[in-house]
């Protein structure tokens, strides 16, 4: 509120037009200061000077405010701007009320107003000579605005601190109709609604009088004026040609001082995303600041106030763009409602930005905003009627009102496009290494999260022409939405009714078979691991099936094989299934000796997958095929992280390890998980399917009887086609309540680790056990060669920072002395390979998905959740000794404080499509 006020006025003033406009405003002062002007006088008078008279009836006046207040006064004999400036600076006036002055020049009283508000930041209420006096307060405001909707954060901020008219009316000139539109939301925002009146203002030099004239037809008792609004050319011809308008107004007139830099030829503005209000999700908004060549970026740190039928709902911050609302501020909303986001601080004070939200009452088509015009077409004519048409931007390095005025364009009859953004509701804003082959697979994961807070579906619609999958949500490419006019509208496909919100979003997430019956372990130690595969190989008598990713020519691969020869030799059938690039097999010519001399033995056959022959796209490059599986008689399983090579299956003491040793040397850490049971039997289906796409010749899969008693879920992940892992991985993460235990050595996803910083400030304890790349010991020594492995170790800890920032605790993987190493090693830090997830004691995820963009997107992945507090709490037991013999990171400590530089650097220039 508007608290310490100075009247400025003249001999000639009425004092009753004054003291109702100042009332009007302020009606409870802590301090008047009464500035009067009087001309000076060449004889004695023997009656009071008329401005006496005035000051007389003002202090009069004043003395019926309800609280007292704290009036002073002083007489000039003229106008001077600087004197005046600095009286009202001295004074800490907030509100400066200008009579009409008619013994000073109009363009000196109007340069007085405009140096108060765009200079000085004051409130300045201009009353007019022909301002009644006996005017009914706060009946009614009228707004004036830019045709672009400039000044409206202004309004917004004073309506926030001033009690609520009974009705506004927006003044603006030749609004063109987009903007208009826009000028609609965010004025129905701010309460103005049925009484909201665009007028034509024609010409420049007269807007004052033609406002005014305006203001008193429409019967307006106060006028706001945002200076925002006005750039300086207005402000000049203001004073050359509407200072005698604004000295003779009708209706009084507040400038609203200008918060925001004047407007230039390179003028940035602001924008927000529309959003859904479902039962289970918080509105989520993108919040962006548009510059020059419609370069976008993220507003700086401020405070977002939202309006909503002309109440601020409340104030809020975004997160690097993206502001996630409470859903107790939209309880009310039914249908669709208009909302003003104002922004302040910063150059972003008082700045304001349209936006709308829905509580869906029809079913929704779900549609990538880059739609091509056809598709958008036939989209609104098959489903227009009974749908919601939803658009989502896929790149928020795109405007949003770029997107908004496309669509527009594109379907003349769609009126404002809603519209979504996707990093808003995955929370990966500013993801560069979110590549655009992936967008169809993030808008089936905006649908997945929609679904997942209650919404309603009819399908999901992607530009491109492969599409994404879900058991629960239809997918459709554009040719596919060209076939929907004069069809029969396809119904919303049945969602799983699942009591439990952690396994309805598991289920979602990877339409995976969550089943009981069986014997689950798992295996840290390496050795231990090798020995209970060459024991299944040993003691199978129908069928090895082994899907691996990398195979190393080493010995301990030539053990395995070795194993599988004799396997295959007593008549048992081999099958041995390896991506084609990263074992070496099958691409360019290239074959591995390993494998060749597998496939020349009866019963034994080796296939590649996806074999590159000329010059690859990224897709070929990037779409490899990342599980390791082994199988015994489909009746046990082991779903692994583990390649077949010697530093997935060596000990760390079975290693004479010196420090003339190469980095190749120090094994891994890993692990993998011994499988029996149901489940089994769809991992053989799994693997039968990647097998004939190979050209291998199917075989039956018999079904896997029940033989334990835990309860546990396959999850597997085809890259390009679905993201079950990441989104597997994204609800246990989600829905952890307590603990969080992470295992890997790959640089976090950003949605992965925004999704870890929001589970530490709910209060779960997060802890990250991580490798380093390039193997070191003591007290950073590293072993010879792999030095561009370091720069890796930078970008995986840079990924780290803010978990860690945040609370996280986190440990570098090191192994005590053994005694077959170099006594003057010390510890030794190893690479981290192993993928475990533990949520609480309530799940385990293990096997192949890493936490990075590679797994969540782009490669094909296996990975098992094992639902069971008792596994749970083994394998925790197992990973505390190891937490516990690393070395924690202290943010304060002198080592990662020193690589801090390297690890920014690495974070922002590491080349995106590597991940």
């Amino acid at each position: 509120m508007l608290q310490r006020l100075l009247i400025l006025f003249d001999a000639g003033s009425a004092p009753a037009p004054l003291l109702t406009a100042a009332r009007r405003l302020a009606p409870a002062p802590a301090s008047i200061h009464l500035y009067g002007l009087a001309p000076e006088r060449s004889e004695p008078e023997t009656d009071p000077p008329p401005c006496l008279t005035v000051l007389a009836h003002l202090q009069e006046a004043t003395r019926d405010w309800p609280v007292p207040a704290d009036v002073s006064h002083q007489l000039e004999t003229h106008l001077d701007v600087g004197a005046f400036t600095r009286t009202v600076a001295q004074l800490g006036s907030e509100l400066v009320i200008v009579g009409p002055l008619l013994g000073t020049s109009p363009r000196a009283r109007v340069g007085v107003i405009l140096a108060l508000t765009l200079r000085e930041h004051i409130h300045v209420l201009s009353v007019g000579a022909h301002c009644q006096g006996t005017q009914a307060p706060g009946a009614r405001i009228g707004i004036t605005l830019a045709p672009d909707g400039r000044g409206l954060g202004s309004v917004a901020a004073f309506l926030t601190g001033h009690a609520r008219p009974v009705e506004l009316i927006a003044l603006t000139s030749e609004a063109s109709p987009d903007r208009a539109g826009e000028l609609q939301t965010l004025s129905r925002a701010l309460g103005i609604t049925e009484t909201l009146r665009v007028e034509t203002l024609e010409g420049t030099t007269d807007q004052a009088e033609a406002f005014d004239s305006a203001a008193l037809r429409c019967g307006v008792d106060l006028l706001l004026v945002p200076t925002d609004a006005v750039d300086d050319l207005h402000a000049l011809s203001l004073g050359l040609f509407g200072a005698r308008a604004m000295q003779e107004a009708h209706v009084p007139t507040l400038l609203l001082p200008r918060t925001l830099p004047a407007a230039s030829l390179f003028e940035e503005r602001y924008s927000v995303s529309d959003a859904l209000v479902l039962p289970g999700l918080e509105p989520r908004f993108a919040v962006e600041r548009v510059g020059f060549l419609s370069n976008v970026s993220v507003p700086e740190p401020g405070v977002l106030t939202v309006f909503e039928g002309g109440a601020p709902l409340g104030g809020a911050r975004h997160q690097d763009g993206i502001a996630a609302l409470p859903s107790a501020w939209f309880s009310h909303v039914r249908g669709e409602h208009s909302l003003a986001f104002a922004f302040t601080g910063g150059a972003a004070a008082r700045e304001l930005a349209p936006s709308h939200v829905l509580a869906p009452e029809r079913p929704l088509l779900l549609l990538d905003s880059g739609l091509d015009q056809a598709p958008l077409e036939a989209a609104f004519s098959a489903l227009g009627e009974v749908a919601h048409l939803v658009f989502v931007r896929m790149r928020d390095s795109e405007p949003l009102d770029m997107h908004r005025e496309r669509l527009r364009r594109s379907v003349p009859g769609l009126g404002r496009p809603l519209l979504l953004d996707a990093s808003a509701w995955l929370d990966d804003a500013r993801a560069e290494d979110i590549p655009r082959q992936v967008d169809a697979q993030r808008l089936l994961r905006v649908a997945k999260r929609l679904v997942a807070g209650g919404a309603r579906l009819i399908a999901v619609v992607t530009r491109d022409e492969h599409k994404p999958r879900n058991p629960f949500i239809r997918t459709l490419t554009p040719d596919e939405l060209l076939l929907l006019p004069g069809n029969p509208v396809p119904e919303p496909l049945p969602v799983p009714e699942e009591p439990d919100p952690f396994f309805r979003e598991l289920t979602l997430a990877g339409g995976d078979v969550y089943l009981g019956g069986h014997a689950i372990d798992f295996e840290l130690d390496n050795a231990r691991a090798r020995e209970s595969v060459l024991a299944a190989i040993d003691g199978a008598r129908s069928t090895i099936h082994w899907q691996c990713y990398i195979v190393e020519d080493d010995a301990i691969t030539t053990c395995f094989t070795e194993a599988l020869e004799r396997a295959a030799m007593r008549g048992v059938r081999v099958r041995l299934l390896v991506d084609a690039v990263y074992s070496g097999h099958g691409s360019f010519g290239a074959m591995n000796p390993a494998l060749a001399s597998l496939s020349k033995v009866p019963n034994a056959e080796v296939r590649a997958i996806a074999p590159l022959t000329g010059v690859p796209s990224l897709a070929e490059l990037k779409q490899r095929n990342h599980r390791k599986v082994i199988l015994i008689d489909t009746e046990q399983a082991i779903i692994t992280g583990r390649n077949l090579g010697a530093p997935y299956y060596t000990g760390f003491d079975e290693v004479p390890l010196q420090r003339t040793s190469s980095y190749r040397e120090v094994p891994w850490l890993d692990c993998g998980a011994r499988l029996a049971g149901p489940l089994v039997s769809v991992l053989e289906s799994a693997f039968l399917a990647e097998w004939t796409r190979a050209e291998g010749q199917p075989y039956p899969v018999p079904p896997a009887a029940p033989v334990g008693p835990l309860p546990a879920r396959l999850v597997l992940h085809e890259g390009l086609a679905d993201t079950h892992t990441l989104d597997t991985q994204l609800a246990l993460i989600r829905h952890a309540r307590s603990r969080l235990v992470i295992v890997n050595t790959f640089p976090l996803l950003l949605e992965l680790r925004n999704a870890l910083v929001a589970a530490l400030q709910r209060g779960v304890r997060v802890e990250v056990l991580f490798g380093s790349v390039r193997p070191h010991y003591g007290q950073g020594s590293y072993f010879p060669g792999g030095a561009i492995r370091e720069v890796a170790d930078w970008y995986v800890r840079s990924r780290l920072d803010e978990v860690i920032a945040a609370g996280g605790v986190a440990y570098e993987f090191a192994r005590p002395p053994a005694p077959t190493w170099e006594p003057e090693l010390e510890r030794v830090f190893p690479h981290v390979h192993a993928k475990i997830m533990v949520c609480d004691t309530t799940a385990v995820a293990l096997g192949s998905a890493n936490l990075d963009v590679t797994a969540a997107y782009w490669e094909s992945e296996a990975m098992l959740v094992v639902h069971d507090a008792p596994f749970a709490g083994r394998i925790l037991s197992a990973l505390e000794p190891l937490l516990a013999g690393s070395r924690r990171i202290d943010r304060e400590d002198g080592q990662w404080r020193t690589e801090a530089g390297q690890r920014a650097w690495v974070g922002r220039n590491w080349p995106s499509l590597i991940g």
